[in-house]
């Protein structure tokens, strides 16, 4: 018992629903503008320019390997070419990760095909939250074996573009917290949380 009579269990208890609590009332007070939770570890963002859907099942819960694997799909009402640089995540504290390249993706190969073995009993049809969802394309960032490799992809109005984002932990783990995921191009901007547990 502490010295004010609150057992320490109910104090630690207490710390932890007020996390939570605060992620929450954080996202309310415009910290996560646009967005929408679609579930426990999926999210929405939409504004006039971008659409962005982003699942993260698996990594919510396993996050303490190299790698975070994001599900996303995006479209905008302007035509954009996306580039890998323009896609990043943001840890609690401030520190900016960027997507993984090709080259880094491929040299862990055997760790990724756990991980996306391990990962494929949770995925999330991030392109069903699309009206134009029956002209998806893929994005093509990644591949494990032989196939091709794209350093961007377009979105406009009529098509959505769909497919894993990775980053990679210069820590080799990520720690828990509420992350951004932000996507940013000729002044569109889309941020999104995700959150580690």
């Amino acid at each position: 018992m502490s010295r004010n009579g609150l057992a320490l269990p109910f104090v630690i208890a207490a710390g932890l629903v007020l996390g939570s609590a605060a992620a929450a009332i954080a996202q309310e007070d415009g910290y996560f503008p646009n967005t929408k939770r679609q579930g426990r570890a999926a999210v929405e963002y939409r504004d006039a320019e971008i659409h962005v859907v982003a699942a993260y099942m698996y990594s919510q819960q396993n996050h303490d390997s190299r790698w975070l694997l994001i599900e996303s799909a995006i479209s905008t009402t302007r035509n954009m070419t996306i580039d890998r640089k323009d896609i990043r995540l943001v840890a609690p504290n401030g520190r900016s990760v960027m997507l993984s390249s090709q080259e880094r993706f491929a040299a862990d190969a055997a760790r990724l095909k756990v991980l996306l073995q391990n990962a494929s009993v949770t995925r999330h049809n991030v392109v069903s939250y699309f009206n134009q969802r029956r002209a998806a394309e893929r994005m093509r960032l990644f591949a494990l074996n032989s196939g091709s490799v794209l350093t961007n992809f377009v979105t406009d109005e009529n098509h959505v573009a769909a497919g894993d984002l990775f980053f990679e932990s210069p820590t080799g783990g990520w720690d828990a917290g509420v992350y951004s995921l932000i996507i940013e191009k000729d002044g569109a901007r889309a941020v999104l949380p995700i959150e580690l547990q």
